[in-house]
């Protein structure tokens, strides 16, 4: 298990990769794909007690940069 400063780190490198990321893909479906398994990655090395916190930020992250791509509410929580 990470602790919650090396979730922060992977939950900001991520977060700052977002808006690159999408500027460049070349259709919508791809992106949930790869932010699941990202996502999946993180949630994975969060002890019990951290995953709500890490689910909040995640869910945080696709409001503020991924909220006009459909399903962005049916991912997050």
């Amino acid at each position: 298990m990470k602790s919650r400063v090396q979730l922060d780190t992977e939950l900001d490198r991520l977060a700052a990769m977002m808006p690159s990321w999408l500027q460049h893909l070349r259709h919508e479906a791809q992106f949930w794909p790869q932010f699941n398994a990202l996502a999946k990655e993180i949630l994975d090395q969060a002890a019990d007690e951290d995953t709500q916190y890490v689910q909040g930020r995640l869910d945080a992250m696709l409001m503020v940069h991924a909220r006009g791509l459909p399903g962005v509410s049916r991912h997050s929580h």
